[in-house]
């Protein structure tokens, strides 16, 4: 317990959404997966910078009782419980042909893989727009990009170090990690969500006196730019059903508003939820996936194949 009658104890992988924990192998780096649900839609989840698949716990919990679907979120490299050989090899090009190996891994019938939607966030969002424009996982209905905009994030890039240096280090425990990140600014997650998903960005020291990050996001600076460069145009050129979904409308950049104005893609407005809007207020964003699920719903679970 901590903060007076507030309770911070941190709670099991499978508190929220998530039944399944498994490892997949890739060349010998070991992939850390959650999942939920065996049947229907795959809702395929890629988390931001510093967070890990534990962040789209609630959001799991909240689609499975919506949709017939099959939620999967892999800790990325670097991230949480995942590890490889090269941890910081952190560029969009490595990410993506991770997440794509990881789902070929998941769903090996090339032939019978399910309809999917792919859900980025932050850096996340990011890699799922390189993974939609380029076709690399077949049958995808439509992407979920939550809270990256290029304008503004690239903006935003010259205020990182600072946030970053100010954050603290480590901490004694992990209930003190877990009541920061629910009261800070820079990196909210409410309770009681937090107590789930904050403690598995955190390792024990190597002496056993604290917890530290598992990884360092100032060492992460030199692919920032590459993560957001150019994604308002790859967004908008991909095929596949495009829904943005940030916390206010002045996020979107000059490109974004101009394609809103056509209706070139749905976008979502969720204020007051911070950065992690999945994780503050998973019912609105599995509300934008079920709605937009519904124009296919039948034919999906008639059988029916279609391009996409």
């Amino acid at each position: 317990m901590g903060g007076g009658s507030v309770d911070l104890t941190p709670l099991p992988w499978n508190h929220y959404g998530f039944s399944i924990k498994e490892t997949v192998d890739i060349d010998g780096d070991q992939f850390n997966v959650y999942r939920t649900g065996g049947e229907g839609v795959v809702i395929f989840c890629l988390h931001g910078a510093g967070y890990t698949g534990l962040s789209f716990a609630r959001l799991a919990g909240s689609l499975t009782q919506r949709l017939k679907c099959q939620v999967v979120a892999p800790d990325l490299r670097g991230h949480g419980e995942t590890k490889c050989s090269q941890p910081m090899e952190l560029t969009k090009e490595q990410l993506s042909k991770d997440v794509v190996r990881i789902y070929e891994k998941l769903f090996p019938d090339e032939n019978n893989r399910p309809y999917a939607f792919i859900i980025g966030h932050s850096m996340g969002g990011a890699v799922a727009i390189r993974v939609c424009h380029e076709k690399l996982i077949p049958r995808v209905l439509a992407m979920v990009v939550i809270d990256v905009v290029e304008g503004t994030a690239l903006a935003a890039l010259a205020d990182m170090p600072a946030i970053l240096k100010h954050r603290p280090k480590r901490f004694q425990k992990l209930e003190e990690a877990v009541h920061w990140a629910s009261t800070s600014l820079d990196c909210y997650c409410q309770l009681p969500g937090a107590r789930q998903s904050v403690p598995s960005q955190f390792k024990l020291s190597s002496n056993g006196t604290y917890y530290e990050w598992i990884i360092d996001l100032e060492k992460t600076a030199k692919f920032w730019v590459g993560w957001f460069t150019g994604i308002s145009k790859e967004f908008l050129d991909c095929q596949q059903g495009k829904i943005l979904i940030v916390g206010h409308v002045e996020r979107l950049d000059s490109e974004l508003i101009k394609a809103e104005i056509q209706g070139r893609f749905q976008n979502v407005i969720v204020p007051e939820a911070g950065h992690a809007i999945h994780e503050n207020d998973p019912d609105s964003v599995s509300n934008a996936i079920e709605n937009y699920y519904k124009r296919f719903a039948v034919l999906i679970e008639k059988g029916v194949k279609f391009n996409v």
